[in-house]
């Protein structure tokens, strides 16, 4: 699904991996460590199974796999907030500090 979603939704190029971070971090995920430098992990809260729902996401936004891993980040985002994919994107830009 998330490679459609890139396509359908050609906004979430535009994201970028701090916004994301920020966005998380304003709403209360945890950032757990991680081995792999080039992984940022985020943690919140339990599924169904009673295991950690965690986001992954690069810690750049110039990896090729940026795109993919900021799009399932939303698309999971969307599904915890019951909010569709755009309105998912909308609130992640809109939570963006102004300088």
């Amino acid at each position: 699904m998330t490679p459609e979603l890139l396509s359908i939704y050609p906004r979430i190029q535009e994201l970028h991996v701090a916004e994301m971070v920020n966005y998380l971090q304003h709403h209360h995920w945890m950032a757990i460590a991680h081995l792999n430098p080039r992984l940022l992990v985020f943690e919140k809260g339990v599924d169904d199974l009673g295991k950690p729902i965690q986001i992954v996401l690069p810690s750049r936004d110039d990896y090729e796999d940026t795109p993919y891993l900021l799009a399932k980040a939303v698309n999971l985002l969307s599904v915890l907030e019951s909010v569709s994919f755009p309105e998912m994107v909308n609130e992640i830009d809109a939570d963006v500090p102004t300088t």
